[in-house]
């Protein structure tokens, strides 16, 4: 966001705070807010380590939402909260009656922050923006360049990092939101635009507001790299700094090359995409390809993106977030890729039940590629009930397809009674179904 004074909140006479501070998105943002010298306060219904070590570094942090939880009124206030956050809200509804106080979702605080780096490399898209950008955050690291980063899930072997301020303020990496529309605030040196889907567009207005809001995403960037498609070619058309990425691979074989084949054997057509994307952003900067690509080869991955889970000598479990068919289909694909000798078994969570509606004939199709499917009840979300439910999923899907109910344990016990040795499990969805993993290896060890 340009023209935001932030200044105003920095030292005695202002502070930050946010509302909901344990969020996987806002905890880091509160932590690079503290360490650039901001004062910062933040509540939560939930007390966590990441609290807890927010709390240690100097920030004030509440169990629980109250009025009482804001500073003094004569404090200037810039307010941080998630779009689930509503007016209602004690802290919200507070603040909102102050007229020294400034009220951003977090999207936009995300772009306030991004003000105080010199350069700035966003990554937005349908899927695909964790991939990305966390595959950038570990490649500026380990180059030496001390970036700050914020990516939107926990780089594997992080120890649930998924944020830094780093040094010197001169680069910044991160994700930038499209679900809300908030990438529209980010003013980028390198923007980039994984794809562009109509994924979310219940939530912006409809398909063409969200597509504007890339143009407009797009426009703020000063080089913008994005990845070719009828959609994105049209949308982009007119950018004067853009750089298209072919999606085929054979286009890229020279940029392949660079990478180490033993990784590249372990990714999927997806994640070879997203590396190459990755790469065309760190020549933008000035790294060396050569050198980017080695680092990239290191990369360890972010959670829940193709995590291994479990593996013996008869089973393997696998974790993805795949949650869009254009995901799903793609996480199937590298599944069949990686194991091409095993047995599919996919566990699906449907997310939120407007998405499985408006994709319902599309997850059941894809579904068909594993050899047998498993559905979960819906993660809601902020919707309790929808057109379609999990039992009309797996009846679509066809006779290879179950839908189970109960807790974790019990689901873990239905599927383990249908398990055959050498079977790969694919454990996949956005929402909570990540804590089946630990009782169903209970059953495989």
């Amino acid at each position: 966001m340009k023209n935001f004074d932030l200044e105003r909140f920095r030292g005695e006479r202002g502070q930050i705070h946010c509302v909901g501070v344990a969020g996987v998105g806002t905890l880091p943002l509160a932590q690079i807010f503290l360490k650039n010298g901001f004062r910062v306060s933040g509540s939560d219904l939930l007390a966590t380590p990441g609290t807890e070590a927010l709390r240690a570094a100097g920030a004030d942090i509440y169990q629980g939402h109250s009025a009482d939880n804001l500073p003094s009124p004569e404090k200037e206030l810039l307010l941080i909260h998630t779009s689930a956050a509503t007016p209602e809200n004690p802290e919200l509804a507070a603040a909102s009656a102050r007229s020294n106080a400034v009220l951003l979702r977090r999207g936009n605080a995300l772009a306030v922050l991004a003000t105080l780096y010199r350069r700035v490399v966003s990554v937005s898209g349908s899927h695909g923006k964790t991939s990305v950008s966390g595959l950038l955050a570990y490649l500026f690291r380990e180059a030496g360049l001390q970036p700050g980063y914020l990516v939107g899930g926990f780089l594997t072997g992080e120890d649930g990092r998924n944020g830094e301020a780093g040094q010197g303020n001169d680069l910044f990496v991160t994700e930038v939101d499209e679900s809300d529309g908030t990438h529209t605030a980010m003013f980028s040196h390198v923007g980039i635009v994984t794809n562009v889907e109509d994924d979310h567009a219940w939530s912006v207005g409809g398909a063409e507001q969200l597509y504007a809001n890339f143009q407009q995403y797009a426009r703020q960037a000063e080089t913008l790299i994005y990845v070719g498609s009828p959609r994105t070619d049209a949308l982009f058309a007119d950018h004067p700094n853009a750089q298209r990425l072919d999606p085929d691979l054979f286009t890229h074989q020279d940029e392949l090359s660079l990478f180490d084949p033993d990784t590249l054997a372990g990714w999927g057509a997806w994640q070879k995409l997203n590396a190459i994307t990755a790469l065309a952003a760190a020549k933008a900067i000035g790294l060396d390809p050569v050198q980017a690509a080695a680092i990239l080869s290191r990369f360890p991955g972010v959670e829940r993106r193709m995590s291994l889970r479990f593996k013996n000598d008869d089973f393997t479990i696998m974790e993805d977030y795949a949650h869009h068919p254009t995901e799903l289909r793609a996480s199937l694909t590298a599944f069949r890729e990686i194991f091409p000798d095993r047995r599919l078994i996919v566990l699906f969570q449907p997310h939120r039940y407007a998405r499985l509606e408006r994709y319902f004939t599309d997850f059941a199709e894809i579904l068909r590629l594993a050899d047998r499917v498993f559905v979960t009840p819906v993660f809601a979300a902020w919707t309790a009930s929808g057109k379609y439910n999990s039992s009309d999923l797996a009846a679509a899907t066809g006779s290879k397809a179950k839908a189970v109910s109960g807790n974790w344990d019990a689901i873990a016990q239905s599927i383990a009674g249908e398990l055959q040795k050498g079977d790969l499990i694919a454990v996949i969805g956005a929402g909570d179904l990540k804590d089946v993993i630990e009782p169903l290896k209970s059953r495989l060890i």
